[in-house]
């Protein structure tokens, strides 16, 4: 691959040298003016103050054209004081009876069928970094923080407290927001330069336009701030809230018919350490809850990566996520030493209790960025030590063992910003006590460099993985992911090289599902960013994995990938994906056995996903796939989703999603002698998923969610079983090894009902029910092995959960 490499780096720099001279965008500037007579938020804009502010219009569209003006005017103006920056926005529409006004949770603007109105700001002004504040034109509040890489999506898990309303009228639609500078980070500057951008979307056309230009060619809206200007003698305040909270449930655990009741009291807190830095801390937390797991049959050699839930642990963490080492489910999870329990039983002994998470006693983070962008982040947990009882059956005497002692959890991470929105990252993950003598240590950098145009980027990720054992040989290993092409115009290319060692391993506080993996990939896209025919725009990419062991240096794979997405002008989404493997593959992970392999010949998949227009009453959702892969046998996997939803009213929205997936003649590890030998079967599965997913908005302040998901696999095996040879392939085994077929199924119901009584302030309501079994006996009939499911033992738990928001400033207020 190294020729290879060199003809590809000419061919980067002669593409550097023969751009087009895009140059640095124009930024356009508003003047913010100060205001002694604040307005009051009512969504009228009729205040005095209000004339006095300049005007941002002139508005581009980012899509569908992104070439012209915009179809109607927009009109906005920012007002400030020594406590809150207000903008005041105007949307013109010539018909103002077809502005979208569906409802919807907090958060959810991107999904809904409403117009919108949203301003990026950037305090730090470097293009990576900022804050997305947005309303509905039915008055739906969705706040994201930007920061981190310079994402457009960020981190919709980030809450802040700010104000809102709309108003309509015969001319349109009227935004007015309140954005209190407690919600935002900024240097202690005497005169403030922010980078800010003014967006608007008109639903029923679908067109989206910025105030300052941003080129789509290029990518990330970040970098196409305009300029907010005039804002001086104001001085970041003293940010203290506090989150107290009272939660009680109502539970029934298992087969038992006795229901158990508990009440528990915590707070959050969230103290402005500077003007720059936020720490956050949770004191006796409760994740009660928090959305159910969508848990899965696993048949694979590795393990299932779950979402994390819990809300501490999603907001704010944007910079804990560099070079993606930090998996925060970790923390609480299944004891290091749960297996013990089990594998120290003496005679006449059971395991009477062995908790499945441990406690987690607090957690702190701490995060800013300072005015030279240079962005510090720490992190820190601790849980509590986990313990088994063991019962004697026969006298009934109880012994204890630990299965995690008293554990800490530690992350630092420092990011500097650097010209061009490009950046250079340094992070650390520790671990301290998860068994006695053990620690565990990664340390790891990330970086993107982007030319003037930002055209041209060369970004990547390296790490160095550390674990120390008392009495025992220390383990270290090492990552490398490496990426350089041109990434914006119509042409663009990269060429990545990916390496984790064979003893490389994070997972002690991060996730990786295998290591021992040297990629080498190519990939040649081209894109169409203007509307022609029936279609918005189009991409189509190629490109070319060769793959191969850290250790040994030996061939695993080889593919060629082609993918399609297009847009088309009826809001039609469309994504096709094929993956060609001529050469077959090695899998060195399904024997379980280091050095063992299982050899399979050429496969191929298919795969396309679609997206009907979701400004339609009803639309639909789903995804079609085939893939064959030969070996001993044929194997076929091939599966469907279909996922209708129903907008039955601007407050009433449901969803029904039906997923299935099969797997003939699938060929899999079952288990073995010894290392010599490895036993696989010959089976078939099928999966069957069904959830269902409604939400009725009472008000922008109270609504109800109702989510159920049943999922269900059965594997079935044939009787018919092979021993792997040591060249990989299989002989087929005379003897019957009785392999249990498996029936799983898990059945979740959350629904909540959410009452934000108060800004940051909420009243929830909480029904939870859990259901996981596995069974062998195999039944084709959906309604009976539902019935059987049903008759499970279960988790059922009723909650309240009462979250109050305390904020220093207005109590200082009040009481003056």
């Amino acid at each position: 691959m190294s020729g290879f490499l060199r003809y590809f780096v000419f061919f980067l720099v002669i593409g550097y040298l023969s751009q087009d001279a895009l140059g640095q965008n124009n930024r356009r500037e508003l003047q913010a003016v100060r205001t002694d007579n604040p307005p009051v938020i009512d969504g009228k804009l009729n205040e005095p103050e209000w004339e006095k502010a300049p005007v941002a219009t002139g508005f581009h569209q980012y899509e569908p054209h992104n070439d012209r003006p915009a179809s109607f005017e927009t009109f906005v103006r920012i007002l400030y004081d020594d406590d809150a920056l207000y903008i005041g926005a105007r949307m013109m529409d010539p018909e103002p009876e077809k502005i979208l006004t569906e409802l919807g949770l907090r958060d959810s603007g991107n999904n809904l069928n409403a117009d919108l109105f949203w301003l990026d700001i950037n305090p730090f002004d470097d293009g990576i970094n900022g804050f997305r504040f947005q309303v509905s034109a039915s008055g739906v509040q969705t706040d994201i923080n930007l920061s981190g890489a310079g994402s457009s999506r960020g981190d919709v898990n980030w809450d802040a407290v700010w104000l809102s309303e709309v108003s309509m009228d015969e001319h349109g639609w009227v935004v007015e927001m309140k954005i209190p500078y407690s919600a935002l980070r900024f240097p202690r500057n005497d005169i403030q330069k922010w980078g800010i951008n003014f967006w608007r979307e008109i639903r029923r056309t679908r067109e989206q336009s910025s105030w300052n230009f941003v080129n789509r060619r290029i990518g990330d809206p970040l970098a196409f701030l305009g300029l907010l200007n005039g804002i001086e003698g104001i001085t970041p305040p003293l940010r203290l809230s506090l989150f107290p909270y009272l939660s009680s449930y109502l539970e029934k655990n298992g087969g038992g018919d006795q229901w158990g009741s508990s009440f528990i009291g915590g707070m959050d807190l969230k103290y402005g350490i500077s003007n720059s830095f936020t720490m956050d801390m949770t004191l006796i937390p409760d994740f009660g809850q928090v959305q159910s797991d969508a848990r899965v049959l696993n048949l694979s050699p590795y393990e299932v990566k779950y979402d994390e839930n819990r809300q501490f642990f999603t907001e704010g963490t944007e910079l804990f996520g560099k070079a993606d080492i930090f998996y925060s489910r970790r923390i609480g999870n299944l004891p290091r030493g749960f297996a013990n329990a089990y594998k120290e039983l003496n005679e006449h002994e059971i395991v009477a209790e062995n908790p499945l998470e441990t406690r987690l006693i607090n957690a702190t983070k701490i995060s800013g960025r300072t005015s030279a962008g240079l962005g510090l982040g720490f992190f820190n947990s601790m849980t509590a030590p986990s313990r088994a009882n063991i019962r004697d059956t026969l006298t009934g005497m109880e012994r204890s063992i630990t299965t995690q002692p008293f554990t800490n959890y530690n992350v630092f991470v420092a990011d500097q910003s650097l010209q061009n929105n490009s950046f250079i990252s340094f992070i650390n993950t520790n671990v301290t006590g998860s068994q006695p003598g053990y620690v565990a240590n990664v340390s790891a950098t990330e970086f993107r460099l982007m030319d003037a145009s930002n055209m041209f980027r060369v970004s990547g990720n390296a790490a160095l993985s550390q674990q120390y054992h008392s009495g025992e040989e220390n383990t270290f290993g090492y990552k490398y992911d490496i990426t350089a092409g041109k990434v914006g115009g119509k042409w663009q290319y990269t060429y990545n090289r990916l390496v984790l060692s064979y003893t490389y391993d994070p997972n002690d506080l991060g996730f990786l599902s295998f290591n021992n993996l040297v990629m080498d990939k190519v990939s040649f896209s081209y894109n169409i960013f203007d509307p022609f025919w029936r279609l918005w725009n189009l991409r189509n990419e190629i490109s070319v994995n060769y793959n191969r062991l850290h250790t040994p240096d030996t061939f695993t794979g080889f593919n060629i990938q082609y993918s399609m997405r297009a847009l088309f002008d009826t809001r039609f989404f469309l994504i096709f994906r094929t993956d060609y493997r001529p050469l077959g593959n090695r899998d060195y992970f399904e024997p379980r056995v280091a050095g063992r392999y299982y050899e399979t010949d050429a496969a191929y998949d298919l795969f396309a996903l679609y997206s009907t227009d979701y400004r339609k009453r009803v639309y639909l959702d789903g995804d079609v796939s085939y893939s064959r892969k030969k070996s001993e046998e044929i194997r076929q996997k091939y599966g469907f989703e279909v996922r209708p939803t129903f907008r039955a009213s601007d407050r009433l929205n449901m969803t029904y999603g039906f997923r299935y997936q099969g797997i003939n003649n699938d060929i899999g590890f079952v288990g073995f002698a010894d290392a010599d030998k490895i036993h696989f079967g010959l089976r078939n599965t099928d999966t069957f998923t069904n959830r269902i997913r409604a939400s009725y908005i009472f008000t922008n302040h109270l609504s109800l969610s109702f989510n159920l998901r049943h999922y269900w696999s059965l594997v079935e095996y044939s009787g018919v079983y092979y021993s792997l040879r040591e060249d990989g392939r299989l002989d087929s085994l005379d003897e019957d090894l009785d392999v249990r077929n498996i029936n799983y199924n898990a059945f979740t119901i959350d629904m909540l009902l959410t009452w934000h009584f108060a800004p940051g302030s909420q009243l929830t309501f909480a029904w939870k029910n859990n259901i996981d079994s596995n069974i062998a006996n195999i039944t084709r009939s959906y309604t009976d092995n539902l019935r059987n499911t049903l008759e499970q033992p279960q988790i059922n738990s009723f909650s309240i959960r009462l979250l109050y928001y305390l904020d220093y400033q207005k109590i200082r207020k009040a009481l003056s």
